[in-house]
């Protein structure tokens, strides 16, 4: 479950939100429980305006222009941040800067690759295709992606446009769910926080707006 904005992926702060696809089938359920113990929500396909659109203000000018994207997969979103119990229950370690926080704060420091290792992690006990290809272990893990998003029936980042159009859930807002962001996250403050403490968006995920930075699947980079 990128915070205020569509980062993908800040120097530190960071955290792996899941996401793993479904196929269109009206029988599917509208939330899971993942192999990690946490809720997950079924975000359905469809078009958004991604990028700076009129509800929201001190864009920055990578988001402009506003773009029309359509996603036509569902996929399943983490209810909340992954947790450092969540993420020490499968990876063994809890790398978090801020374990005083406690179990149900989200785990922060670490890298993309880290996060990537972690959704393999998730797949593999799951029986699932692993999306990435790893090497190493801890924070000297490398991964690549292996398969197109859509190719892999496996756990993995959300791209860009999936975690903007879970976050907006047909909504121009300011924040992820409210023009108020104390009412829906976290801001200007130097600790981190147990997730679900504020209101959740339109589609019942939390934290989209505040608490930390989240990492997705695609790089961001500068076009010169």
């Amino acid at each position: 479950d990128c915070i205020d904005s569509d980062c993908a992926g800040a120097p530190d702060c960071e955290e792996a939100d899941t996401d793993t696809d479904t196929d269109t089938d009206t029988d599917t359920d509208t939330e899971i429980i993942g192999p990690h113990g946490g809720r997950m929500i079924l975000i359905p396909a469809g078009s958004f305006d991604m990028g700076c659109t009129g509800g929201e203000s001190a864009c920055f000018e990578d988001e402009l222009p506003v773009m029309p994207v359509t996603l036509t997969h569902a996929y399943y979103m983490g209810e909340t941040e992954v947790t450092q119990a969540e993420y020490e229950a499968v990876m063994g370690i809890n790398p978090a800067a801020l374990p005083d926080c406690g179990d149900s704060c989200p785990v922060e420091q670490l890298s993309w690759h880290m996060a990537a290792a972690y959704t393999n992690a998730l797949s593999s006990s799951a029986g699932l295709t692993e999306c990435y290809t790893c090497s190493g272990s801890g924070d000297g893990v490398v991964c690549e992606v292996a398969l197109s998003p859509y190719d892999c029936d496996g756990y993995r980042l959300p791209t860009e446009a999936e975690w903007e159009g879970a976050a907006r859930c047909g909504q121009d807002l300011l924040y992820a769910g409210s023009n108020d962001i104390d009412a829906v996250g976290w801001a200007d403050d130097d600790t981190t926080h147990p997730v679900a403490g504020k209101n959740a968006n339109a589609c019942g995920l939390y934290d989209m707006s505040g608490n930390v930075f989240e990492w997705t699947q695609d790089w961001q980079a500068d076009n010169d």
